[in-house]
């Protein structure tokens, strides 16, 4: 297949999905939050907090050293491949068994010592929590058979899974919830869903690959292959969950559960709007390592600032629609009263995932080119920084501290990080990177921004009509105003899609004018 169309329809099939599941994940938590309470969802998004950390140590690498290793090596080298996925599986499984064991040895003082529930006892709280981790821990073998099926370049089949097991878990919480169901219920949906959610990932790699998943076999000459990069990245990782997962762990503690829940959802809402260069970064990966593994130079950095130009230029939008049509979102889901205390929180969480995301796309090239201790070396420098000024900010002003804490650690990650990738993988001028992606961040909060605060001034800056008449302007005047400065390879791609959709008459000249490459 055309590596051009698999790209493509891995993006598409990317944001889709997750736009499926954002529709889902929002139904059903607000039926939780409506019908059982803040404590419970409270609790499912402390479920997420722990476990969370325990799939990261457990998974130590092994996806994306997979999904590198097979899109790289599966024409050339069948049986290393078959090696690789039977012993990560095996690694995987076994992980998850000592997960599930810690979680059951803990769990009990966990909730006695650092949540604090007010309406659910005890017993119900441990026994729900140990049940929604067992379930949620299943993701540590699933993401082996998930980056077997993205290392053979079919994010479609991917986010077929991802949308069947995860729309499968969330239906079954709507219709549980819908019937009156109480958290034991909603417990034991969690581990029926994982169970079959797993199913359902194994049925795709087997598809997609012809390697049975369900065998698994310790041979230690392909992970000794990938210890090298797979323990730097795993460094990476547990780094970067520390700095991206403190504010949670720190709000979990200082404040009471229900707030954990509240400042769940919206952290859940902006990374629904992260999936937008998560898609993009994602699906390249593959097609990245292709190109880093075959040396063609030219053709993977054409490819690289075509996808960081698209990236740059859709996700700032999209962002904004969660700051500011997140609110309205976020009453339907909650209630005006809780909105009307929470909003800060959600405003500073886009903004800080808007910083993020727009790394991405280099962070997925320096593990294409194994250089992860770019991004190990950013993190350790953000994590001496910003935990304990999230600690500080929290105390001082609680979730709306907590999320400018994230806004600190996203911005210290990109003035470390850039510099050094733009040197040592692209071999130019951090400046350059920061000139694009920095210009239309800048423009999209001039745009955005003066439309909202003069809609502030007249009164009607949390309003419902006040939002979205100040997004659809500031919409209208970045995309117009963006369109000038990407770069030709991305305007050309907008130009033949928009000629396929019939929507643009091919013109004998291009217009607007590309500038000229610098």
């Amino acid at each position: 297949m055309n590596r051009k169309i698999s790209l493509k329809r891995n993006i598409l099939s990317n944001m889709s999905g997750q736009a499926i599941l954002m529709v889902l994940s929002l139904v059903s938590t607000h039926l939780v939050f409506h019908k059982l309470g803040a404590d419970v969802l409270g609790v499912i998004y402390f479920s997420v907090t722990v476990t969370f950390v325990l799939i990261t140590l457990s998974d130590m690498g092994l996806s994306p050293t997979v999904t590198r290793e097979i899109a790289a090596h599966r024409l050339s080298d069948r049986r290393y491949v078959s090696d690789l996925v039977g012993s990560s599986a095996a690694l995987a499984w076994t992980t998850y068994a000592a997960s599930c064991l810690v979680v059951a040895l803990f769990a009990p003082l966990l909730v006695r010592h650092w949540l604090q529930i007010e309406s659910i006892s005890h017993q119900e709280t441990v026994i729900a929590f140990m049940a929604i981790s067992a379930s949620l821990l299943l993701a540590i073998p699933r993401a082996v058979y998930g980056a077997v099926i993205a290392g053979n370049e079919r994010m479609d089949a991917l986010n077929i899974a991802n949308v069947a097991a995860a729309g499968l878990q969330q239906l079954g919480m709507i219709l549980v919830l819908a019937m009156g169901g109480t958290l034991y219920d909603v417990s034991i949906w969690y581990v029926v869903s994982g169970l079959a959610g797993l199913t359902i990932f194994g049925a795709m790699a087997l598809r997609h690959s012809g390697i049975p998943p369900w065998r698994l076999s310790y041979r230690w000459a392909p992970l000794r292959q990938n210890l090298h990069f797979g323990s730097r990245l795993f460094a990476n990782t547990m780094v970067g969950y520390f700095v991206g997962q403190a504010d949670k762990w720190i709000v979990s503690k200082l404040l009471a559960a229900s707030q954990l829940g509240f400042y769940g959802v919206a952290q859940g809402l902006v990374s629904k709007g992260g999936m937008v260069p998560g898609a993009i970064a994602s699906a390249a990966f593959p097609a990245l390592s292709t190109g880093v593994g075959s040396k063609d130079r030219s053709g993977w950095m054409t490819q690289y600032h075509k996808l960081q130009d698209f990236c740059s230029y859709l996700y700032i939008p999209v962002s904004a629609a969660v700051a500011m049509l997140g609110i309205i979102v976020m009453r339907y889901v909650l209630n005006p009263e809780v909105v009307q205390s929470i909003w800060p929180a959600l405003l500073f969480l886009a903004i800080g995932q808007l910083l993020l995301g727009l790394q991405y796309v280099p962070y997925m090239l320096t593990l294409a080119m194994k250089r992860p201790e770019i991004s190990l070396r950013a993190n350790l420098w953000t994590l001496v920084i910003s935990v304990p000024a999230a600690i500080l900010l929290t105390i001082r002003f609680g979730l709306a501290g907590a999320a400018f804490s994230v806004i600190l650690s996203s911005a210290l990650h990109m003035f470390y990080f850039i510099p050094r990738f733009s040197v040592e993988c692209l071999k130019t001028s951090g400046w350059k990177w920061f000139r694009m992606s920095g210009f239309l961040t800048a423009l999209g909060f001039l745009s955005y921004g003066l439309p909202w605060s003069a809609l502030w001034m007249m009164g009607r800056g949390l309003d419902a009509y006040g939002l979205v008449v100040a997004y659809v302007f500031g919409s209208i005047v970045f995309l117009l105003v963006g369109w000038h400065v990407i770069g030709p390879e991305l305007k050309d791609l907008v130009r033949k899609q928009l000629q396929s959709f019939g929507i643009m008459a091919t013109p004998e000249v291009p217009w607007p004018p590309s500038p000229p490459n610098p």
